[in-house]
């Protein structure tokens, strides 16, 4: 994976300042998705970036081991930062790791989550692969991204259910207009619901669950 996937300085804090945050309320409901579902060991945050999923769950979910991981090291940095202004820091740990090759062990890790990742992945079906290979028997892996295909009605909706519209840093309108753009040089073929599923049916996970939710995907690996 090499260094272009990451987003670096000053990229990095235009991003946690104005783009990661805008995410808080839709984090904190992956984060209470985690804590019904009782979920315990250790957690990993494929390309954590800022930190903040992360964050929420250590709010609402005490009986894990919480771990992020992200490729630039500036992100690694803001995330400290983040988790010592909440108070957090004993409760994550933050490393500069690849999405393909993470250095964890062989069956190590119980759940595994990731927002906003795939559409950087030049080599998605290598990143499925090692999440399998961390993944322990039973485990699962949940990914979320945003579609590039999605319609301007499904772009909407998403905003509007997920509570984000007053967060927004510029009126919905014109993130409408430049959406589609938003991730220039990161555009690889992955991006689109179609190309995932095409992907996945190559990677080693046999039980999979692929569906569109509003403007974004969302993907339930499960290793059996």
């Amino acid at each position: 994976m090499g260094v272009s996937e990451g987003i670096r300085a000053p990229s990095s804090g235009f991003y946690d300042r104005y783009v990661n945050r805008i995410f808080t309320k839709w984090f904190a409901r992956i984060a209470k998705d985690i804590k019904d579902r009782g979920f315990s060991g250790t957690i990993l945050d494929i390309g954590t970036g800022p930190g903040r999923l992360l964050l929420e769950i250590a709010k609402q979910v005490s009986n894990v081991e919480l771990v992020g991981i992200d490729i630039s090291e500036d992100m690694v940095r803001i995330a400290e930062k983040n988790a010592d202004g909440e108070g957090l820091r004993d409760r994550v740990k933050f490393k500069v790791r690849s999405a393909y090759r993470t250095g964890f062990e062989n069956c190590s890790i119980d759940l595994i989550v990731s927002t906003g990742v795939i559409h950087h992945l030049r080599e998605p079906i290598q990143a499925f692969s090692e999440i399998y290979r961390i993944l322990k028997r039973g485990g699962e892996a949940w990914m979320f991204d945003g579609r590039r295909d999605a319609t301007k009605a499904e772009f909407e909706e998403t905003v509007r259910a997920l509570g984000m519209e007053e967060d927004l840093p510029l009126p919905l309108w014109i993130i409408e207009m430049i959406w589609p753009h938003l991730h220039i040089g990161y555009k690889t073929e992955v991006y689109t619901f179609g190309s995932i599923a095409r992907a996945l049916k190559q990677s080693p996970f046999k039980r999979y669950d692929l569906r569109k939710e509003g403007a974004y995907i969302r993907i339930v690996l499960s290793k059996t």
